[in-house]
């Protein structure tokens, strides 16, 4: 498994403090993604799962978009910022 530098979890502006985008003013868990394809799994309290997968242009590179999913509530939200409803599908557009 790629090193992965995992944070603890901090303000929004420590996050922002440490180069990282903030969103809210609420706790921020910082990750730094490694090179190559990587996925970032989630799950809430009630169960409900979401997955942010960083994909490369070249094998190995630095990830230069994103597939975020969430997994129970059957919508997906693309790199063209629109919305998928329906079944969900794995960044290669199989189900």
């Amino acid at each position: 498994m790629p090193d992965i530098t995992d944070l603890p979890v901090m303000t929004r502006a420590d996050a922002i403090a440490a180069g990282f985008a903030g969103y809210n003013d609420v706790p921020h868990k910082p990750i730094d993604v490694p090179d190559g394809a990587f996925t970032i799994t989630a799950k809430t309290s009630e169960g409900r799962r979401v997955t942010f997968c960083f994909l490369e242009s070249t094998y190995g590179g630095p990830p230069r978009f994103i597939d975020i999913q969430f997994h129970d509530l059957i919508w997906t939200v693309c790199a063209d910022r629109k919305f998928v409803v329906g079944s969900v599908m794995d960044a290669h557009g199989r189900q």
